[in-house]
Order: C-alpha cells, then structure tokens, then sequence
C-alpha cells in the first residue's frame, strides 16, 4: 500500500505531523492532496498560522475553524492597518515606562507602577488595569515579562562615594517577592563610581542589565540566571553601547568604535560592527574587558568616508526569543518563536558636527544562517558586509521622529515608523515575514497585470498611489550616499504598509509611534498633551 492509498483520515493526521513547507509541497504532488488539504480546516489553519508568522496557542475550547476565523480577521485588519479601537491613556509623571508582552507600565511618583494589559477583540484578550501603590524602593528603572509574572525593579544606593545596584525580582501581579527566584530575590552589584542609565531584557531564565554611564564614558554589562540568582556573565568597557538577544545563549553586542581627530580636523576611526557572544562557552565569575572579549564572531557593516564616525549604535528586538504569551491569556496564537527583526540604529556626525541617523534592519536568519556555517569550535570569526549584508540586511534612513527614548518600535518581524506626508503625519510599518512577502508579492503582481489589462499599466507604476500596501525588493543606492567609502546597496524585500491616524491636520500630534503584537501606540510627550494614544486590533 502506498501513502496515498491510505485513508483520508489518516493522511490528514500525517500532513498534521508535518511543517507548513512541506505541507506547501505535498499539495503540489497531486490532486488527492491538493484537495484533502484545501477541504480540511486545521490544515488550512496550520498553513494560514505559518504564513502570518504566528503559531497555535495552547489548548482551550476555541476549535480549528474558529481559530481560523479570528487569524484571519486578524491579519486582514494588520494588512489594512485597520484598527478596531482607539484609547488614550494619560502618561503619568513618574518618568519610567515600558512596554512588552502586550502591557503598558508606568511610573506614578518614585515608589509606584501602573499597569495596563492591552486589549484585542480579534484575539480574545480583554484589558485591564492594576496597580503596585508601593514596591518599598526608589525606582531607578525597571523591566517585566508578563509571561513569568516577572517584574525587576532597579534600586540604587549610595554608600560612602560609590552606589549599591539592587535589582529586586518581584511578581508583576502582586509586587511581593517572586516565587520562583532564589531568596533574598534581590540580585547585588557594586559597579564603578558613575551616574548610570539602564537597559534591562529578560530571555526564560536570563536577566541581562546594560548599566552606562554618560559621565565616566564606562559600561557595565551583567546577565544573571534570575530563578538561581547564579551570575553568568559581567563585561565591563567604553566601547559597549547595547545588546539584545539573539537566541536563549547567543547575545548582540554593538561595539562603539574609537574616534580620532587628526590635525587636519577630520574623524577617523573604526568600522562599525556587532559581535555575538556565546553565554554557554563565557566565564562567569570573573570581570571581562569589552575590549579583550573572545566573541563568537562579529558582522562589520560598510566602511565610513573620510570626515565621518559613529557616536552612537544601538540594536534592538522584541520579544525575546522563544516567547511566548501568558498561558492565563489563552491566546488561540501569537507570534512564533523562530523569526526576529533586529533594528539596528546608527548615529553617524560628519565632520561639522552635524549627526545623521539611519537604520539597519537585520532579521534572526541572515545572523544564524552565518553563525551555523561557522565550523564546531570556531571563534573570533569575522563576517565582512559583503558575506551577509547585501542581501539579508535592509538600510533604510532613520525618520525625524526615531529616538533612543521611545524604543518600542519593532516586534516580531514588523518595524514602525512615523513619516510626513504632506500635511499630514502616518504611520508606516515595515513587514519582514517571507511567506507573507511572497504572497503580497504574487497579489501585487496579479493587480498589476489586471492594471494593465485595463488599460491602467501606467498608474500602476506610481510607487504609492493611493495604496496602502507595497512590496519593496529593489536594491537602489543607500542615500545620502557620502556616508560610506562605497555604494551600499541593500535587497532584503519587505511589505510597506501606511495609514493615516488622524482624518485631519492639526486633530493630532503624536512625535514617536511604537508597536506591540496587537497594538501601535502613537506617543505625545510634550507638556500640554502627554498621553498615549492605542489603536488596538
């Protein structure tokens, strides 16, 4: 018996064993296939998940065809950026925020956290609201995971002529000690003396806290397991400026290069570059400096011009890799665990001091796809930009609005923007999701042909139109092209998208958009307004 004689209800239950590509495949073989596949619901589902880049929640009562139903209703309103909700919430005077796992938290005052879980109606989630009126220490900073219940509250105490860095790991429902962290729950550090700010991400049992002091030009970078309160790694150095996780074990690291100005008053220094470091083969115990780090291997980006140098790099992503939702939520899907989009911020002066910021957008596979053709044991492997940069990066101009203050504009594979146009402010999101882009792609196409047919083949070459959608694979030279020593061409294709939040000039002003798996939050910080505006899906 061959496989397509079995029964139909076996062969469904096989094609469920397999991934979204191979299901893709099996479809071709033959119309046997073809037709169990497109009759049968949780094969539909299965493909629809994986090309939406989402993945099944956890059981509950909510069946195929519903699930279904809702992701599709979902990624309709994501494609046309049309919201089902708007809500403004006041931006408190606390000074602190943060924004993952689909919850908005602020500070109220120095001792208190306001939380907002973030609804979406074509998920199931409803919004609530709670509050920690007094977590007993002075917030410096803090960060959370919602999906361990997981708040990490930053206390700084000032001993003699130095400080005391306590980071309390606390329940992020209750504000008591959390239940799964080794006790006193209270991680200790003594850095050097300084006036520190702090970037704090959580990856399953990782905390990782980037301490930089603006002052004393010196960085202090610390990763603890929190549930054992064991530290895995303290790097120390001037040139470390951000990190983001890569995997659970593998971390991004942007190195800041050295400037120089010779006698002729022109910068100089290195290319910038990120390295990636392998927590698993680091030492623990003892202090390392940035500059003598035995990285894994590090990706360099095109050489600066004469008269040009980095002051600034930062990268970025969101969530941690192999996130996943509170199983409270029961969320029928959510964003799968594999894929990445690390937003990578450049500040580059020239030579009259006149700083120029731009963005490379690098998803997860073009750094792993580097990282596994290394061979068992290799290190201090070193990718120039022409091995992985022209085809699997995106450089992309950075917009008025970009800021290294409201940072939550990238999650999963998606980046948000707010650009001009006109008269009027928009909100651009830029789509890395590769099934998604081929399917745009072949729908573009099909529009075009029919534009053409009808005698519209002209105006559909107008690049924006009345459009809200576009997929982009050109490779046009990166501008202002005097940057780089060379022309920097970039190809990686993504899906453009646009809406207009406000009907009318002036209704408005918002000066940073961000966005979360359900929501893009246009931010207006300045005095008279101050407040965040959701537009929920």
């Amino acid at each position: 018996m061959n496989f397509i004689s079995l029964p139909p209800e076996l062969l469904i239950n096989v094609l469920l064993e397999l991934d979204c590509v191979s299901l893709l495949r099996c479809r071709q073989v033959c119309s046997l296939l073809k037709d169990l596949m497109d009759n049968d619901v949780r094969l539909q589902y299965m493909v629809e998940l994986t090309a939406a880049g989402m993945e099944d929640g956890p059981y509950s009562t909510v069946t195929a065809a519903e699930r279904l139903r809702m992701l599709k209703a979902r990624q309709e309103a994501m494609d046309k950026l049309a919201w089902t909700s708007r809500e403004e919430v006041p931006m408190l005077k606390g000074g602190v925020w943060e924004l993952y796992g689909g919850v908005l938290a602020q500070g109220e005052g120095s001792r208190t956290l306001v939380f907002k879980q973030l609804p979406s109606s074509l998920r199931g989630i409803e919004g609530k609201e709670w509050r920690i009126n007094d977590v007993g220490v002075h917030i410096r900073d803090f960060g959370m995971d919602p999906a361990q219940d997981l708040l990490i509250i930053i206390e700084n105490r000032v001993e003699g002529t130095g400080i005391t860095c306590s980071v309390h790991l606390r329940s992020l429902t209750t504000g008591q000690t959390h239940p799964a962290a080794a006790r006193p729950a209270v991680l200790m550090h003594t850095p050097h003396r300084g006036r520190y700010s702090y970037t704090i991400q959580v990856a399953e049992d990782c905390v990782a806290v980037l301490m930089t002091s603006s002052d004393e030009d010196h960085s202090e970078f610390l990763v603890w397991n929190w549930k054992t309160g064991h530290r895995r790694l303290y790097i120390t150095g001037a040139d470390l400026s951000s990190f983001a996780f890569l995997t659970s074990h593998h971390l991004l690291l942007t190195c800041l290069p050295t400037m120089e100005l010779d006698n002729n008053n022109v910068f100089h220094g290195d290319d910038p570059r990120l390295f990636v470091i392998d927590l698993e083969r680091m030492p623990d115990q003892e202090e390392i400096e940035f500059s003598d780090l035995d990285y894994l291997c590090a990706f360099h980006f095109p050489p600066l011009n004469d008269n040009f140098a980095t002051v600034s790099m930062s990268v970025r992503s969101d969530p941690a890799p192999n996130w996943t939702p509170s199983p409270e939520l029961k969320v029928p899907f959510h964003v799968a665990r594999q894929d990445r989009l690390f937003v990578i911020t450049f500040w580059v002066v020239e030579g009259n001091m006149h700083i120029i910021p731009f963005i490379s957008l690098v998803p997860s596979w073009t750094f792993l796809d580097c990282i596994n053709s290394m061979a068992p044991g290799e290190t201090g492997r070193v990718f120039e930009w022409s091995e992985w940069g022209p085809s699997g990066s995106r450089f992309v101009p950075a917009p008025p609005t970009h800021t290294s203050v409201w940072v939550c504009y990238v999650y999963g594979m998606t980046f948000a923007m707010s650009l001009r146009q006109g008269s009027q402010r928009v909100i651009v999101t830029l789509d890395f999701n590769r099934l998604a882009i081929n399917r745009a792609r072949a729908e573009q196409q099909q529009q075009q042909q029919q534009q053409e047919e009808g005698g519209g083949g002209e105006g559909a070459e107008k690049p924006w139109g009345d459009r809200k959608k576009l997929v982009l694979e050109d490779d046009r030279p990166f501008q202002p092209a005097n940057i780089f020593s060379e022309e920097v061409r970039t190809s990686l294709p993504y899906i453009m998208r646009k809406t207009t939040p406000f009907g009318a000039e002036g209704e408005g002003h918002f000066d940073a958009v961000m966005i979360s798996e359900d929501s893009l939050v246009m931010v207006s910080s300045p005095s008279h307004i101050r407040k965040y505006r959701v537009l929920t899906f």
